[in-house]
């Protein structure tokens, strides 16, 4: 069976916030499938074989995820922002629920795990990065053909420094296109709520925005160690400023965190932070990275893109710490916990050991 083809709105991506017809037909569509099953997607197989207007109303709203499929990773920015999070809800809710038994209704196959998953991904990077190589081949060999002398003078001298040119470049810094491409592919997209993206401005320098992009841009071209830096920066901010989780440390505020999401767990969080500082503080005696760096840092992502879609829009605050009398006795009078009020190389001590 091949399904209708769809046209292509290139500016979907940095209009899903404004009600794009691509959004409206996903929503009103999915919409009337959960009205028709009562919400059961374990029964949807069963209904859509022997109710041949289900059957077709999954083959709708298959067709109109495409568009938005396809464009997520139209550009640059592996993040849409700001997103209405109802449509944030739908849209994970059909990847969670519905997607599996849609594509066995529409296309007859399982949902593949992530290996092969992964190795979709990697037959598809090898593609493209063949073909690239491909072209660069041609050039390289057909400025040596006579037919070349048409050419303006110096033309066919600039094809051959630039194949050579690109060869140097890949063979110096082992850059590896194929897993740029795979990375690329594999790297969650995510759908920031309105709440979360109205605190940043696009002209920003430093930002929860700056920082994802950055986060994915490291781990796409091969930086895993930047990647994970970047990830704790991320987690962090969120805790801090969205959940608004108290703690003098990272390690704390998780710890503290009243409101964090299914999928996201205090785990997971945990298990960021130690790679992270682990990472940063250089420690060869403590750091133990995954064989499959590249898979857990995927999960890390994961858990981070659940940890900012789903930010309440009014988080609660984290009790206050219990504080002791000695604690109360240095605020009060700071030379009896052996400091002075000025003290900034304690300060910075002090940054230096949080966790």
């Amino acid at each position: 069976m091949r399904l209708p083809a769809r046209p292509v709105n290139l500016e979907l991506v940095m209009n899903i916030a404004k009600d794009s017809p691509e959004v409206i037909n996903f929503m009103m569509l999915f919409q009337k499938l959960r009205g028709c099953i009562d919400d059961r997607p374990e029964e949807l197989e069963k209904l859509a074989k022997d109710n041949e207007s289900i059957r077709q109303l999954c083959i709708d709203l298959e067709c109109a995820t495409f568009p938005i499929l396809i464009n997520e990773r139209r550009r640059r920015r592996l993040f849409a922002s700001p997103v209405d999070p109802k449509f944030i809800k739908a849209w994970r809710d059909y990847e969670e629920q519905y997607a599996t038994p849609l594509a066995r209704i529409v296309f007859s196959v399982e949902k593949p795990v992530f290996d092969v998953f992964r190795k979709i991904a990697d037959d598809d990077a090898n593609e493209q990065a063949n073909a690239i190589e491909g072209v660069l081949d041609f050039a390289g060999e057909q400025v040596t053909q006579d037919w070349c002398n048409v050419f303006p003078q110096g033309f066919t001298e600039s094809i051959v420094e630039g194949v050579s040119a690109w060869n140097r470049f890949t063979e110096e810094t082992g850059f590896d296109l194929r897993g740029i491409f795979r990375r690329r592919n594999l790297v969650p997209f995510v759908l920031m709520p309105r709440h979360v993206s109205q605190k940043y401005g696009e002209a920003e320098k430093i930002s929860l925005l700056t920082h994802l992009q950055q986060a994915h841009d490291a781990f796409v071209f091969g930086m895993p160690f930047a990647a994970l830096a970047l990830m704790r920066s991320i987690l962090e901010t969120t805790l801090k400023k969205h959940y608004h989780a108290d703690g003098n440390d990272l390690k704390a505020r998780i710890n503290n965190c009243l409101e964090l999401p299914d999928g996201a767990p205090k785990q997971d969080l945990h298990c960021l932070r130690c790679m992270a500082n682990d990472v940063l503080h250089l420690n060869n005696e403590r750091v133990q990275l995954p064989a499959d760096s590249e898979k857990e840092l995927l999960r890390l992502f994961l858990v981070l893109r659940t940890l900012i879609e789903k930010v309440p829009q009014c988080a609660k605050t984290s009790p206050p710490p219990a504080v002791g009398r000695s604690a109360v006795l240095s605020m009060r009078h700071p030379s009896a916990a052996g400091g002075t009020t000025n003290n900034s190389s304690g300060r910075l001590r002090s940054r230096a050991n949080q966790d």
